[in-house]
Protein backbone atom coordinates (compact mmCIF):
# COMPACT_ATOMS: atom_id res chain seq x y z
CA UNK A 1 0.00 0.00 0.00
CA UNK A 2 0.93 3.56 -0.95
CA UNK A 3 2.14 5.21 2.21
CA UNK A 4 1.21 8.91 2.95
CA UNK A 5 3.68 11.81 2.27
CA UNK A 6 4.40 15.07 3.94
CA UNK A 7 1.68 17.25 3.13
CA UNK A 8 2.24 20.24 1.44
CA UNK A 9 6.12 19.39 0.72
CA UNK A 10 7.50 18.44 -2.73
CA UNK A 11 10.71 17.18 -3.84
CA UNK A 12 12.01 18.84 -7.14
CA UNK A 13 13.55 16.79 -9.91
CA UNK A 14 13.07 18.77 -12.91
CA UNK A 15 13.12 22.71 -12.72
CA UNK A 16 12.74 25.29 -15.54
CA UNK A 17 14.95 27.84 -13.12
CA UNK A 18 18.09 28.02 -11.80
CA UNK A 19 18.74 27.48 -8.32
CA UNK A 20 17.85 30.72 -6.34
CA UNK A 21 21.37 31.59 -5.30
CA UNK A 22 22.43 31.34 -9.74
CA UNK A 23 22.23 34.26 -11.60
CA UNK A 24 20.17 33.17 -14.74
CA UNK A 25 22.11 35.69 -16.90
CA UNK A 26 25.04 33.33 -16.16
CA UNK A 27 23.83 30.38 -16.68
CA UNK A 28 25.51 28.44 -19.98
CA UNK A 29 23.78 26.27 -21.99
CA UNK A 30 24.77 22.92 -21.77
CA UNK A 31 26.49 22.96 -25.20
CA UNK A 32 28.78 25.71 -24.42
CA UNK A 33 29.59 24.05 -20.77
CA UNK A 34 30.11 20.86 -23.09
CA UNK A 35 32.64 23.02 -25.21
CA UNK A 36 34.54 23.92 -22.15
CA UNK A 37 35.02 21.01 -20.83
CA UNK A 38 36.52 19.37 -23.93
CA UNK A 39 39.10 22.37 -23.88
CA UNK A 40 39.61 20.58 -20.19
CA UNK A 41 39.95 17.07 -21.82
CA UNK A 42 42.37 18.95 -24.48
CA UNK A 43 44.52 19.88 -21.40
CA UNK A 44 46.00 16.61 -21.98
CA UNK A 45 47.24 15.91 -25.05
CA UNK A 46 46.85 11.97 -26.48
CA UNK A 47 44.71 11.27 -23.60
CA UNK A 48 41.54 12.81 -24.12
CA UNK A 49 40.02 9.44 -24.96
CA UNK A 50 41.11 7.72 -21.54
CA UNK A 51 37.05 8.01 -20.41
CA UNK A 52 37.99 6.38 -16.98
CA UNK A 53 40.76 8.51 -16.07
CA UNK A 54 39.24 12.13 -17.72
CA UNK A 55 35.92 11.63 -15.57
CA UNK A 56 38.48 11.72 -12.35
CA UNK A 57 40.31 14.54 -13.85
CA UNK A 58 36.82 16.25 -14.73
CA UNK A 59 35.62 16.00 -11.47
CA UNK A 60 38.04 17.46 -9.78
CA UNK A 61 37.53 20.60 -11.16
CA UNK A 62 34.34 20.60 -9.34
CA UNK A 63 35.00 18.39 -6.33
CA UNK A 64 38.36 17.83 -4.76
CA UNK A 65 39.35 18.11 -1.05
CA UNK A 66 37.29 18.51 2.10
CA UNK A 67 36.33 14.49 1.79
CA UNK A 68 36.82 13.87 -1.68
CA UNK A 69 39.87 11.49 -1.54
CA UNK A 70 39.75 10.53 1.89
CA UNK A 71 36.32 9.14 1.94
CA UNK A 72 34.14 9.21 -1.06
CA UNK A 73 36.19 8.34 -4.00
CA UNK A 74 39.29 6.68 -2.41
CA UNK A 75 39.85 5.07 -5.52
CA UNK A 76 40.70 8.04 -7.50
CA UNK A 77 42.61 10.18 -4.47
CA UNK A 78 46.18 9.51 -6.31
CA UNK A 79 45.01 11.29 -9.44
CA UNK A 80 46.05 14.91 -9.61
CA UNK A 81 44.12 17.53 -10.72
CA UNK A 82 45.20 20.48 -13.08
CA UNK A 83 43.67 23.28 -10.51
CA UNK A 84 44.76 24.12 -7.18
CA UNK A 85 41.90 23.59 -5.00
CA UNK A 86 41.59 24.70 -1.40
CA UNK A 87 38.92 25.18 1.25
CA UNK A 88 38.97 29.29 2.95
CA UNK A 89 37.34 31.17 4.80
CA UNK A 90 36.87 34.06 2.59
CA UNK A 91 37.54 34.06 -1.35
CA UNK A 92 38.14 37.78 -1.51
CA UNK A 93 41.29 37.35 0.86
CA UNK A 94 42.68 35.79 -2.27
CA UNK A 95 41.41 38.89 -4.33
CA UNK A 96 38.78 36.45 -5.84
CA UNK A 97 35.17 37.75 -5.85
CA UNK A 98 32.74 34.82 -3.76
CA UNK A 99 30.49 34.26 -7.06
CA UNK A 100 33.57 33.26 -8.35
CA UNK A 101 33.99 30.32 -5.77
CA UNK A 102 31.74 27.94 -4.53
CA UNK A 103 30.11 28.04 -0.98
CA UNK A 104 29.92 25.37 1.21
CA UNK A 105 27.68 25.05 4.40
CA UNK A 106 29.49 24.86 7.38
CA UNK A 107 28.14 24.95 11.39
CA UNK A 108 29.95 26.54 14.48
CA UNK A 109 27.05 26.99 17.76
CA UNK A 110 24.47 25.87 14.93
CA UNK A 111 25.00 29.11 12.69
CA UNK A 112 25.79 29.00 9.73
CA UNK A 113 29.68 29.94 8.57
CA UNK A 114 30.34 28.86 5.23
CA UNK A 115 33.14 28.34 3.79
CA UNK A 116 34.02 28.18 0.12
CA UNK A 117 35.62 26.19 -2.46
CA UNK A 118 38.46 27.91 -4.32
CA UNK A 119 39.52 26.43 -7.56
CA UNK A 120 42.44 28.46 -9.45
CA UNK A 121 45.21 27.69 -12.07
CA UNK A 122 48.78 26.47 -10.65
CA UNK A 123 52.05 28.66 -11.08
CA UNK A 124 53.20 26.00 -13.53
CA UNK A 125 49.77 25.05 -15.98
CA UNK A 126 51.12 23.55 -18.73
CA UNK A 127 49.30 26.22 -21.07
CA UNK A 128 49.08 29.19 -19.30
CA UNK A 129 52.67 29.01 -17.35
CA UNK A 130 52.58 31.21 -14.59
CA UNK A 131 50.35 34.12 -16.53
CA UNK A 132 46.83 33.03 -14.69
CA UNK A 133 48.52 31.99 -11.20
CA UNK A 134 45.37 32.41 -8.39
CA UNK A 135 42.87 33.04 -10.88
CA UNK A 136 39.67 31.23 -10.99
CA UNK A 137 39.30 29.30 -14.29
CA UNK A 138 35.88 30.48 -16.37
CA UNK A 139 34.64 27.00 -16.39
CA UNK A 140 34.25 26.64 -12.24
CA UNK A 141 33.14 30.79 -12.26
CA UNK A 142 29.34 31.11 -11.73
CA UNK A 143 28.56 27.91 -10.90
CA UNK A 144 28.76 27.08 -14.43
CA UNK A 145 28.26 23.74 -13.44
CA UNK A 146 24.62 24.45 -13.84
CA UNK A 147 23.79 24.36 -17.01
CA UNK A 148 20.39 24.52 -19.26
CA UNK A 149 18.98 21.81 -21.07
CA UNK A 150 17.99 22.15 -24.64
CA UNK A 151 14.28 21.18 -23.46
CA UNK A 152 14.17 23.99 -20.74
CA UNK A 153 15.14 22.29 -17.39
CA UNK A 154 18.17 22.99 -15.63
CA UNK A 155 21.29 20.44 -14.99
CA UNK A 156 23.76 20.03 -12.91
CA UNK A 157 26.31 18.72 -14.73
CA UNK A 158 29.74 18.47 -12.25
CA UNK A 159 26.99 15.93 -10.30
CA UNK A 160 26.95 13.71 -12.98
CA UNK A 161 30.80 13.53 -13.21
CA UNK A 162 30.70 13.28 -9.48
CA UNK A 163 28.25 10.26 -9.63
CA UNK A 164 30.39 8.79 -12.83
CA UNK A 165 33.74 8.87 -10.60
CA UNK A 166 32.44 7.32 -7.72
CA UNK A 167 30.47 4.65 -10.25
CA UNK A 168 34.15 4.35 -11.61
CA UNK A 169 35.74 3.54 -7.75
CA UNK A 170 33.07 1.78 -6.24
CA UNK A 171 33.37 1.67 -2.58
CA UNK A 172 31.14 1.75 0.86
CA UNK A 173 31.44 4.80 2.61
CA UNK A 174 32.33 4.63 6.34
CA UNK A 175 34.50 6.24 8.83
CA UNK A 176 36.48 2.83 8.52
CA UNK A 177 40.02 3.67 6.79
CA UNK A 178 40.19 1.61 4.08
CA UNK A 179 42.51 -1.47 5.55
CA UNK A 180 40.05 -1.99 8.12
CA UNK A 181 36.93 -2.04 5.98
CA UNK A 182 36.14 -5.27 7.18
CA UNK A 183 34.40 -3.40 9.87
CA UNK A 184 32.43 -0.93 8.25
CA UNK A 185 28.92 -2.92 9.04
CA UNK A 186 30.07 -2.44 12.38
CA UNK A 187 29.87 1.28 12.15
CA UNK A 188 28.15 4.17 10.06
CA UNK A 189 27.95 3.58 6.59
CA UNK A 190 26.64 4.14 3.07
CA UNK A 191 27.03 0.57 1.07
CA UNK A 192 27.11 2.67 -2.25
CA UNK A 193 29.24 5.51 -2.70
CA UNK A 194 28.00 6.89 -5.97
CA UNK A 195 24.42 7.16 -4.33
CA UNK A 196 26.07 9.54 -1.18
CA UNK A 197 27.85 11.57 -4.25
CA UNK A 198 24.19 12.02 -5.59
CA UNK A 199 20.25 11.62 -5.06
CA UNK A 200 20.93 10.33 -1.41
CA UNK A 201 23.39 12.82 -0.39
CA UNK A 202 21.09 15.66 -1.74
CA UNK A 203 18.56 14.65 0.21
CA UNK A 204 20.88 14.05 3.24
CA UNK A 205 21.69 17.89 3.44
CA UNK A 206 17.94 18.66 3.68
CA UNK A 207 17.21 16.23 6.68
CA UNK A 208 20.50 17.79 8.27
CA UNK A 209 19.41 21.15 7.24
CA UNK A 210 16.43 19.84 9.23
CA UNK A 211 18.32 19.24 12.67
CA UNK A 212 20.55 22.05 12.62
CA UNK A 213 17.54 24.46 12.33
CA UNK A 214 16.06 22.76 15.25
CA UNK A 215 18.70 23.41 17.43
CA UNK A 216 19.26 26.88 16.32
CA UNK A 217 15.99 27.72 16.56
CA UNK A 218 15.75 26.28 20.82
CA UNK A 219 14.35 22.79 19.19
CA UNK A 220 11.08 24.43 18.03
CA UNK A 221 9.15 22.57 14.96
CA UNK A 222 10.46 23.32 11.48
CA UNK A 223 7.18 24.98 9.32
CA UNK A 224 6.58 23.38 6.16
CA UNK A 225 7.66 26.17 4.74
CA UNK A 226 11.02 26.16 6.39
CA UNK A 227 11.26 22.56 5.75
CA UNK A 228 10.45 23.18 1.71
CA UNK A 229 12.81 25.82 2.21
CA UNK A 230 16.06 24.01 2.57
CA UNK A 231 14.64 21.18 0.43
CA UNK A 232 15.14 23.64 -2.33
CA UNK A 233 17.98 24.69 -1.48
CA UNK A 234 19.48 21.56 -0.40
CA UNK A 235 18.31 19.53 -2.86
CA UNK A 236 17.16 21.49 -6.09
CA UNK A 237 15.59 19.96 -9.47
CA UNK A 238 19.19 20.76 -11.21
CA UNK A 239 21.28 18.96 -8.68
CA UNK A 240 18.62 15.81 -8.88
CA UNK A 241 18.01 15.74 -12.42
CA UNK A 242 22.10 15.38 -12.55
CA UNK A 243 22.21 13.01 -9.63
CA UNK A 244 19.32 10.93 -12.07
CA UNK A 245 21.29 11.39 -15.24
CA UNK A 246 24.34 9.80 -13.77
CA UNK A 247 22.86 6.09 -13.84
CA UNK A 248 21.31 6.77 -17.04
CA UNK A 249 24.80 7.42 -18.17
CA UNK A 250 26.76 4.69 -16.48
CA UNK A 251 23.70 2.11 -17.53
CA UNK A 252 23.86 3.09 -21.03
CA UNK A 253 27.29 4.36 -21.92
CA UNK A 254 30.96 3.05 -21.89
CA UNK A 255 31.49 5.75 -18.81
CA UNK A 256 33.60 3.25 -17.03
CA UNK A 257 36.00 1.87 -19.81
CA UNK A 258 39.84 2.83 -19.73
CA UNK A 259 39.67 3.91 -23.45
CA UNK A 260 36.27 4.27 -24.81
CA UNK A 261 36.39 7.50 -26.45
CA UNK A 262 35.27 11.37 -24.90
CA UNK A 263 33.46 11.54 -22.18
CA UNK A 264 32.24 15.07 -23.61
CA UNK A 265 30.99 13.07 -26.52
CA UNK A 266 29.03 10.78 -24.81
CA UNK A 267 27.53 13.74 -22.62
CA UNK A 268 26.69 15.61 -25.88
CA UNK A 269 25.33 12.79 -27.35
CA UNK A 270 23.19 12.25 -24.27
CA UNK A 271 22.02 15.73 -23.58
CA UNK A 272 21.87 16.94 -27.48
CA UNK A 273 21.73 13.81 -29.34
CA UNK A 274 18.73 13.31 -31.66
CA UNK A 275 18.85 9.26 -32.02
CA UNK A 276 19.83 6.79 -28.88
CA UNK A 277 20.67 9.98 -26.49
CA UNK A 278 16.86 10.75 -26.97
CA UNK A 279 16.00 7.08 -26.37
CA UNK A 280 17.90 6.83 -23.18
CA UNK A 281 16.69 10.22 -21.99
CA UNK A 282 12.94 9.32 -22.79
CA UNK A 283 13.17 6.66 -20.07
CA UNK A 284 15.35 8.10 -17.60
CA UNK A 285 13.43 7.22 -14.36
CA UNK A 286 12.81 3.91 -15.48
CA UNK A 287 16.92 3.57 -15.94
CA UNK A 288 17.45 5.17 -12.49
CA UNK A 289 14.55 3.03 -10.60
CA UNK A 290 15.57 -0.11 -11.47
CA UNK A 291 19.74 1.09 -11.15
CA UNK A 292 18.54 2.27 -7.49
CA UNK A 293 16.36 -1.73 -6.54
CA UNK A 294 12.96 -0.61 -7.42
CA UNK A 295 10.96 -3.30 -8.30
CA UNK A 296 7.84 -4.56 -10.15
CA UNK A 297 6.41 -1.11 -11.61
CA UNK A 298 2.99 -1.76 -12.15
CA UNK A 299 1.86 2.22 -13.91
CA UNK A 300 1.15 3.11 -9.92
CA UNK A 301 3.15 2.15 -7.22
CA UNK A 302 6.56 -0.22 -7.28
CA UNK A 303 6.05 -3.56 -5.61
CA UNK A 304 9.02 -3.38 -3.14
CA UNK A 305 8.55 0.11 -1.78
CA UNK A 306 8.40 -0.71 1.28
CA UNK A 307 11.43 -3.07 1.48
CA UNK A 308 12.98 -0.26 -0.66
CA UNK A 309 11.70 2.38 2.01
CA UNK A 310 13.71 0.70 4.95
CA UNK A 311 16.70 -0.16 3.71
CA UNK A 312 17.30 3.33 2.14
CA UNK A 313 15.68 4.94 5.60
CA UNK A 314 19.02 3.30 7.52
CA UNK A 315 21.48 4.29 3.98
CA UNK A 316 19.90 8.08 4.83
CA UNK A 317 20.29 8.18 8.24
CA UNK A 318 23.68 7.43 8.33
CA UNK A 319 24.58 9.94 5.22
CA UNK A 320 23.39 12.47 7.42
CA UNK A 321 25.24 11.33 9.98
CA UNK A 322 28.09 11.82 8.46
CA UNK A 323 27.01 15.15 6.93
CA UNK A 324 26.51 16.06 10.81
CA UNK A 325 29.53 15.35 11.59
CA UNK A 326 31.64 17.05 8.50
CA UNK A 327 29.26 20.43 8.74
CA UNK A 328 29.87 20.76 12.23
CA UNK A 329 32.45 23.04 14.28
CA UNK A 330 30.48 22.68 17.78
CA UNK A 331 33.26 20.83 19.75
CA UNK A 332 32.29 17.85 21.83
CA UNK A 333 29.01 18.02 20.14
CA UNK A 334 30.27 17.51 16.62
CA UNK A 335 30.99 13.80 17.65
CA UNK A 336 27.77 13.50 19.56
CA UNK A 337 25.44 14.34 17.26
CA UNK A 338 26.34 12.02 14.66
CA UNK A 339 26.57 9.62 17.10
CA UNK A 340 22.99 10.19 18.48
CA UNK A 341 21.73 10.18 14.46
CA UNK A 342 23.23 6.60 14.20
CA UNK A 343 22.29 5.45 17.25
CA UNK A 344 18.39 6.35 15.80
CA UNK A 345 17.89 9.23 17.46
CA UNK A 346 16.33 13.11 16.39
CA UNK A 347 13.91 10.67 13.95
CA UNK A 348 11.49 13.41 14.18
CA UNK A 349 13.74 16.33 13.34
CA UNK A 350 15.64 14.49 10.38
CA UNK A 351 12.43 13.21 9.00
CA UNK A 352 14.30 10.89 6.68
CA UNK A 353 11.54 8.59 5.93
CA UNK A 354 9.42 11.22 4.78
CA UNK A 355 12.19 12.75 2.72
CA UNK A 356 12.68 9.59 0.96
CA UNK A 357 9.20 9.14 0.12
CA UNK A 358 8.36 12.91 -1.04
CA UNK A 359 11.37 12.01 -3.29
CA UNK A 360 9.76 8.39 -4.39
CA UNK A 361 6.31 10.04 -4.83
CA UNK A 362 7.98 12.74 -7.75
CA UNK A 363 9.78 9.93 -9.16
CA UNK A 364 6.46 7.96 -9.65
CA UNK A 365 4.69 10.88 -11.00
CA UNK A 366 7.43 11.14 -13.77
CA UNK A 367 7.57 7.39 -14.47
CA UNK A 368 4.23 7.49 -15.17
CA UNK A 369 4.54 9.79 -18.32
CA UNK A 370 7.49 7.65 -20.05
CA UNK A 371 6.65 5.74 -22.37
CA UNK A 372 6.91 2.17 -22.16
CA UNK A 373 7.36 2.73 -18.31
CA UNK A 374 4.24 -0.11 -17.21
Amino acid sequence: MEQPTGEGLYQPIYSSEPEASHDPKDVLPVSVFLDLLKEEEDYYPGEQDRTRLMITRLRKIFYDRWGWNSELIRGAAHIPGRYEVRIVDNPQDYQVHPKAAKKLRRYKVYQEQPKYRLVTYRKNDRIFGSTRAGQVPFIYQNDHQETLLPEGHYCDMAHILAGLDAANHPQVVSPMPGWLSFLDKLFPHVDANIDIVTWLGDIASSSADFLFDWFRHKKNPLSIRDQQQYIDIDAPGSDMLGDIDTYVMHTCYPVGSQRAGRITDMLRDYFCGTGQGQVYRSGRFGIFSRSIGLEGWNGRIFSNEEKWLDYYQKQLRDNTSFQAYSLNENGLKSLWMPLQIWLNGYRDELQTRLLLQIFLKTLKELLKHEPHAS
